[in-house]
């Protein structure tokens, strides 16, 4: 099995990674936008979607650009380097799912950025199908008109104003966040997870993000460590800070190669796929915890301010690691199939 990248998908992140440089710069000085009242500016959620971002992994049957799960990480590995605002992910799943479904024209219309999802992370027992009822925590709320809802039994989309979300205040304030509790509504939109694996596809999305904000912790604090100076020196000098970062490297570069791997798992349909999965993202979630924490301790005193860009970083990493399945649903996945 070759895990390394084409040239196109090297391609890829290189374009999205100089669009988010540019469109959307990480940026330190407080925890919400205070600039704009939406979560991402429209006209950049339309540039995003016209780049063809939400259509990538798509079929060309369904519009899409008739790549796969393998250039799709790559795109997501970007949107975690930059912590990018944005319902990018319900947006990606919710087209697989209604492409899935047999429902063409919605799955065109999420790609093109039109209709935007908000995803919907049960929390305890829920029932998902053609009605859902579960108790959800929503992110990605503004602006959405449908919300994903999935587990590892089936996947579906539901009206956003049928589901009553209560706002509630973010801890990552670039992304809108809600709850609810929804009894039997109606799905516009279902697949079982036999027909469509959207589940393991999400956490394998999410674990890039992960993976992608573990990597960008790792180079800030790399590059704070040789400009920050103390007696004469740059502090990177110390042994203490040099095998910090090193580990921080190592543990982004497996989080990022567990998510190759786990791509291919879900992708190809392997044996085990699902548990694969389930290891990306938990990897991935420790990867994006620890690192930027590291990057917070390294930037000293003013890391735990809003100051420095680092609790941008732990602010992603704790929203990305209670989406689709926490800490403890991702272990039970992984321990019941050993």
């Amino acid at each position: 099995m070759d895990l390394m990248t084409t040239g196109e998908q090297d391609e890829i992140a290189g374009t999205v990674a100089s669009f988010l440089a540019n469109r959307l710069p990480v940026a330190s000085g407080g925890t919400t936008q205070a600039v704009s009242p939406f979560e991402i500016d429209p006209g950049v959620w339309q540039e995003c979607a016209g780049l063809g971002w939400l259509a990538l992994g798509l079929s060309e049957e369904a519009g899409g650009v008739g790549y796969g799960l393998a250039e799709e990480i790559m795109l997501f590995r970007e949107l975690g380097r930059g912590v990018a605002p944005g319902p990018f992910l319900p947006g990606v799943l919710g087209a697989h799912l209604a492409a899935a479904a047999g429902d063409f024209g919605l799955a065109s219309e999420i790609a093109s950025g039109e209709t935007r999802v908000a995803l919907g992370s049960p929390i305890g027992l829920a029932s998902v199908g053609d009605t859902v009822t579960a108790e959800l925590s929503v992110v990605h709320t503004d602006g959405a008109t449908l919300v994903l809802v999935c587990d590892d039994t089936a996947s579906a989309l539901v009206p956003a104003g049928e589901c009553d979300i209560e706002p509630i205040d973010p801890v990552d304030g670039f992304i809108t966040t809600g709850r609810t509790r929804v009894d039997a509504v109606a799905s516009v939109a279902w697949a079982d997870n036999a027909k469509a694996q959207i589940f393991e596809h999400g956490l394998v999305l999410a674990a890039a993000s992960a993976a992608g904000v573990a990597e960008a912790a790792v180079a800030v604090a790399v590059g704070y460590a040789g400009l920050r100076v103390q007696f004469g020196k740059p502090i990177g000098v110390n042994q203490a800070i040099k095998h910090w970062c090193a580990d921080m490297a190592v543990r982004a570069d497996g989080a990022f190669a567990q998510v190759c791997y786990a791509a291919v798992a879900v992708r190809d349909r392997l044996p085990g796929a699902a548990v694969e999965a389930a290891i990306a993202k938990y990897f991935a979630d420790e990867a994006a915890r620890l690192n930027s924490e590291g990057a917070v301790q390294i930037h000293g005193a003013m890391g735990f301010t809003s100051q420095a860009t680092p609790y941008r970083f732990v602010y992603r990493a704790h929203l990305l690691a209670r989406c689709l399945a926490s800490r403890a649903g991702l272990l039970d996945r992984v321990i019941g199939e050993r």
